[in-house]
């Protein structure tokens, strides 16, 4: 079937100028429809919202949006035949749909704004048939997305009931379950012939939770709407379940970036401390951020140990140099003050032996006496002046070695002072950096057993949980996982929670 006989097929090409528009590609494609301002029913206040706010969650993941609010009947179906343009040779199209929805003899049907109830006379070809929008999600030849948030506590039904023009027409405020989906993923609202609510915030519960859903990244679509199904059912209290179809012949992620599950099990547990510092400012409300913390804090701590202990290392290694250096200068030091005595000692033993150097004398001598020729005088005075010279040079030799002897013992002594005092400082840091690694281990070890069932499951290795009695879960955990099983979402670690915890 060709371009314009399929746009015939779904009656929506009528409209004037409709081929105007190129059938351009697009990779992702959206069509998103918001119907609030009913005329002739009270208005729903949360449809406007949602379509807003799906649109722009869907532009932010790169989705080409068609977006229509409060469209009456012929304008839906001109959105119809842009959107089908638009799909040919696309990779992905969606639709979706908040307002009111209905199905007749088993045919769903969307509500446009300007349906009138007129006592009841409307027909339904005043509505537009969701087998159309199925038929205009056919144009891609990816994924297809039906999305449908249309469940809506109906004004028209009691109308409906009550037309006689309706030829004994079977109503049901709820839609049924679509048969032609093979190939696709459609997501109901709500379960079949059953009514959503519309909720008391700015969205209703099925939208609020799709919204914060598709911010979550790395999840596959269907995980994305089991997901939902289980946030709205406890956000319900059971009283709402949407439900999901999936035919896909493929995976396909609306938030295609790498999610903190997907992350977290790639940094292993041999993640380095960039590593986690990066997880922690990629995914800040992650539940592993605690158990990403817990174990950046174990890998600082350890960090700052061997830091510690190289730091010591280094100081311990100076300080033996310099101590070395003082005890090598000391001896020398030592040595010659020794000998500079010895050799003192000798010279004046020597003198003794020899009867002594000759005596300068300094006074006048007496009259008569027989003081020597003048050569005589001034040679025993040069040999006293020398002997002078000499005895003061030794004394003031004598005197350095002491004095650097004396020095090089006071080094000794600081510096053996300065490694006892490293040593106790570094003993204490490091008992203080064990006991902060202790401490940041035991937290980890906590933090790990606190993670949620899907994360542990990948990260058995970071640590283990100890065995210990399976605790009782509480009421609504097991109502999460019972309906989370009944969306056919359940784990292997989930049904031992249902044998163990859930009794």
């Amino acid at each position: 079937m060709n371009l314009a006989a399929r746009c015939l097929a779904i009656g929506f090409m009528f409209a004037v100028g409709l081929f105007a528009e190129p059938c351009a590609a697009e990779q992702r494609v959206a069509l998103v429809i918001g119907n609030g301002a009913y005329r002739s029913v009270p208005e729903l206040r949360n449809s406007r919202n949602d379509a807003d706010d799906i649109s722009e969650q869907l532009k932010r993941l790169g989705f080409s949006v068609i977006d229509g609010r409060d469209l009456d009947r012929s304008a839906m179906q001109v959105a119809l035949g842009r959107f089908a343009q638009r799909l040919k040779g696309s990779d992905a199209g969606l639709v979706y749909y908040s307002g009111h929805g209905l199905q007749i003899n088993g045919q769903n049907f969307l509500v446009p704004v300007d349906l009138k109830l007129d006592d009841g006379a409307f027909t339904p070809f005043e509505m537009v048939r969701l087998d159309d929008v199925v038929e205009a999600l056919s144009y891609t030849d990816g994924v297809r997305l039906l999305v449908l948030d249309a469940c809506r506590d109906n004004p028209f039904a009691n109308s409906l009931a009550q037309n006689k023009g309706s030829r004994g027409a079977s109503m049901t405020r709820g839609l049924a379950k679509i048969e032609r989906s093979q190939g696709m993923l459609i997501a109901y609202s709500t379960q079949p012939n059953a009514v959503a609510a519309d909720g008391s915030g700015r969205n209703s519960p099925f939208t609020a939770a799709l919204v914060r859903e598709m911010q979550v990244p790395g999840l596959e679509v269907a995980t994305v709407f089991r997901r939902v199904a289980v946030n709205v059912y406890r956000e319900t209290g059971g009283a709402q379940t949407p439900e999901l179809s999936v035919s896909l012949l493929q995976d396909f992620y609306l938030n295609p970036q790498e999610s903190d599950v997907g992350a977290w099990q790639k940094l292993g547990p041999s993640a380095s401390a960039a590593g986690l510092k990066a997880f922690i400012s990629r995914f800040p409300t992650s539940v592993m951020v605690d158990a990403a913390r817990a174990r950046l804090d174990a890998i600082e701590n350890a960090s700052e140990r061997e830091r510690l202990v190289r730091e010591y290392a280094e100081k311990e290694r100076r300080l033996r140099q310099e101590l070395e250096t003082a005890e090598a200068g000391y001896r020398k030091a030592a040595s010659e003050l020794a000998e500079r005595r010895e050799r003192d000692a000798r010279e004046r033993v020597a003198d003794t032996k020899s009867g002594g150097p000759p005596v300068a004398i300094t006074s006048p001598a007496p009259a008569g006496a027989n003081t020597g020729s003048a050569p005589e005088i001034a040679a025993r005075t040069r040999d006293d002046s020398e002997q002078q010279m000499k005895e003061q040079a030794a004394k003031a030799e004598r005197e350095r070695l002491a004095s650097q002897v004396a020095a090089f013992e006071a080094d000794k002594a600081r510096l053996a002072e300065e490694r006892r005092a490293l040593e106790l400082a570094m003993s204490e840091r490091l008992a203080k950096a064990q006991a902060e690694r202790e401490r940041a281990e035991k937290r980890l070890a906590a933090e790990t057993e606190r993670l949620p069932v899907f994360a542990l499951d990948q990260q058995r290795t970071i640590a283990p949980p100890a065995a210990a009695a399976t605790p009782r879960r509480a009421a609504s955990t097991c109502q999460e996982i019972n309906a989370r099983a009944q969306l056919g979402d359940i784990s292997a670690a989930d049904r031992d929670i249902l044998q163990r915890g859930c009794r």
